[in-house]
């Protein structure tokens, strides 16, 4: 038997299994970059089922394969995402599948209700209400294709309508529909599945109207924000359809997007923005000013490749802390889709470090600020 075989097979019965790449926290990348204090932490990512259930791949005897104990799950184009705490839930578009993450469970399946009459074509978007229900936007369906908390089939909303769904919300009594054909949001009666009227087309202002809209969410609050990809603006609409603003504009500045995909706010009312263009994620306040910018190319981890889908979570943030750096607190854990990378999904908490005065600092650069401007010659008149 060769030298090398010998010393690769001895090495491999040594090491007893095969070890998943892991995330260096000794080194925790944060946003923004010093000397500005840290507010958003990279806290890990998930490629596959290994990075959810851990080192899983074993040897056996006189074999050079490694032979995985479960099979191996990953994504082929993921999409939209919603999380629940330390649930995860995500759409791939490619694979015509929905997979059901649980980390803290350390658990990667598969949509059991995903065959028959609750089979899925292209699923892109999805959200969860407060019984546990899964609602799936399927555009190859061109309905919304619905789940219990167990992942069994229950129903579609949209049928006969030959729309394109893009995204849904819900709230106790309604289903809103995103539906790209229409440039509207579709509106059904939860229980019945009639649809009863659509939003988004009434505003005398055309850069006001819904136009090849690609990501919504509602708030707590019932407003929806809508990312007008015609426009390369977000939309601020109330339940009944009436516009209350606009914000941003096609653009590479601050406070501008170039392709805005997923959209999402926190319990705080901030908001957040995927811009799949710029590959980062943009936050604004509940005044719609930007707060800082995250994900951006070329660290060796946490920057977004073709971002997508984005959910913000409050829920198990004793879970996430393990992940975090010693002293930064986390509020909020973001998580976001990369369609391409190592990574395809993102975990992100925002917090604050011990022993840091925020406010004095921020009132500090609002003087060097108004110092700065206050310099500047002045334009004749």
């Amino acid at each position: 038997m060769p030298a090398i075989f010998l010393l690769i097979l001895t090495s491999l019965l040594l090491s007893g299994c095969v070890a998943t790449p892991s995330i260096n926290q000794s080194n925790p990348v944060f946003f923004p970059q010093a000397p500005a204090p840290p507010r958003i932490q990279f806290l890990t990512g998930i490629g596959n089922s290994n990075d959810v259930a851990g080192d899983t791949a074993e040897v056996v005897l006189f074999s050079m394969n490694a032979v995985q104990q479960e099979e191996l799950k990953g994504f082929s184009k993921p999409y939209g995402i919603t999380a629940r705490g330390s649930q995860l839930y995500v759409c791939d578009t490619v694979d015509g599948t929905v997979a059901a993450i649980d980390l803290r469970q350390q658990t990667f399946t598969w949509l059991k209700g995903n065959f028959g009459p609750g089979a899925l074509k292209k699923p892109i978007n999805l959200e969860m209400d407060n019984d546990g229900k899964l609602y799936v936007a399927d555009t190859g369906r061109k309905q919304v294709v619905t789940y219990d908390h167990e992942g069994n089939f229950l129903r579609v909303y949209g049928s006969g309508y030959d729309m394109k769904p893009v995204d849904v919300a819900i709230d106790a009594r309604r289903v809103y529909v995103l539906d790209m054909s229409r440039h509207k949001i579709l509106v059904f009666n939860k229980q019945s599945g009639e649809l009863i009227e659509g939003l988004g087309q009434d505003a005398d202002n055309p850069l006001e109207r819904l136009y090849l809209a690609s990501n919504m969410t509602l708030t707590e609050q019932g407003l929806f924000y809508v990312a007008n990809a015609g426009t390369g603006s977000i939309i601020k609409l109330d339940r009944d359809g009436h516009v209350l603003g606009t914000f941003g504009k096609m653009g590479d500045g601050f406070g501008q997007f170039g392709r805005p995909r997923g959209v999402a706010t926190d319990s705080k009312k901030r908001f957040y923005v995927v811009d799949a263009a710029h590959q980062n994620v943009q936050l604004f306040n509940d005044q719609d000013r930007l707060l800082m910018f995250f994900g951006d190319p070329g660290l060796p981890v946490g920057s977004l490749n073709i971002p997508a889908g984005i959910s913000v979570t409050d829920q198990d943030l004793d879970f996430y802390e393990q992940y975090a750096a010693p002293g930064f607190i986390l509020e909020q854990v973001v998580v976001v889709i990369s369609q391409v990378g190592r990574y395809k999904i993102n975990i992100y908490g925002l917090g604050k470090m011990q022993g840091i005065d925020y406010e004095a600092y921020y009132r500090d650069a609002m003087k060097k600020v108004r110092k700065i401007d206050g310099n500047q010659p002045r334009k004749k008149q």
